[in-house]
């Protein structure tokens, strides 16, 4: 079996999963006042990828994708082929509850649009998601944070829209890792995709996603970033495709209020399999502390 199979890696990352369970708990001991405070490492929350400091906070996203390629017939439903050309609005509200700063719960529920060119356009519940994200601050005093958690996408959206799924649940485990140098922030995300409950003539394929977030302020009010996302098809349909993606962004705090924050970025491929043209997110962030 190779090191790279999708069941080596699950059995890693369910190993790495409980080790930061463990830590957390043995954190946890020593912890009495900074479990509910503002004081210790904290990181600014990215656009495309996400914070690994647990946090609670409401975030409304829009996501515009211009896409030009074909759908995929599974992703249709018996509808068949769709447009070659079309364009994806989708309107996200994100959730995060963290009991302290150690543990979250997270929440993700998008509704999307489809604008085709040569098709109807379409509208429907995206996949919501729901997850736990844990963080273990054994190696704070030299800015690193470690975490990890698990995802479940659940199947809300419409395989005859082409939107989302109305039968693949998800399961998405994950590890992270933050590193703070001075004002500079470094965030990255592993995460594998399972997708489950297929019907007999579905083939989506296990699949590893990546992100690295590159974070730094300039003043008070404004944060430049750079972040880069991919994924890889490790079987089923499409076995082999990677795609790659860079998103500059911007982040503003506006009058200075630490708790709301302002996000804008664009995507682009970088490799020849991709799955858009390019892309556009805004975002608004809500914080109930003054992390950002």
């Amino acid at each position: 079996m190779s090191i790279f199979s999708p069941a080596r890696l699950l059995q890693l990352t369910v190993a790495t999963f409980l080790l930061l369970i463990a830590c957390t708990n043995l954190e946890a001991i020593g912890e009495e006042s900074l479990a509910h405070s503002n004081e210790g490492l904290e990181f600014s929350h990215p656009l495309i990828s996400n914070s690994p400091s647990p946090e609670t906070k409401i975030r409304l996203d829009y996501l515009f994708l211009d896409v030009d390629g074909e759908v995929e017939d599974e992703e249709l439903g018996e509808e068949g082929e769709g447009p070659s050309k079309f364009k994806e609005s989708t309107i996200r509200l994100g959730l995060e509850y963290a009991f302290n700063r150690n543990i979250s719960l997270e929440a993700e529920i998008p509704y999307t649009f489809l604008n085709a060119d040569n098709g109807p356009n379409e509208n429907n519940f995206n996949n919501i998601e729901v997850g736990l994200k844990l963080a273990t601050f054994l190696l704070e005093e030299y800015g690193v944070i470690l975490g990890g958690g698990i995802k479940l996408g659940l199947p809300t959206g419409d395989d005859s829209k082409g939107i989302g799924s109305d039968n693949i649940f998800e399961i998405e485990p994950f590890a992270d890792f933050g590193v703070k140098i001075q004002d500079f922030e470094l965030v990255g995300f592993l995460t594998l995709g399972f997708p489950v409950n297929q019907n007999r003539h579905q083939d989506e394929g296990d699949e590893l996603k990546y992100n690295l977030s590159m974070l730094y302020p300039l003043g008070d009010i404004i944060e430049i970033l750079l972040e880069f996302d991919g994924l890889t098809v490790l079987n089923g349909h499409g076995d082999g495709e990677s795609v790659l993606n860079i998103d500059p962004g911007i982040k503003v705090a506006p009058f200075n209020l630490k708790q709301l924050v302002l996000g804008f970025g664009a995507g682009f491929p970088l490799t020849n399999d991709e799955e858009f043209e390019y892309r556009l997110i805004g975002s608004i962030f809500y914080f109930f502390h003054t992390s950002h």
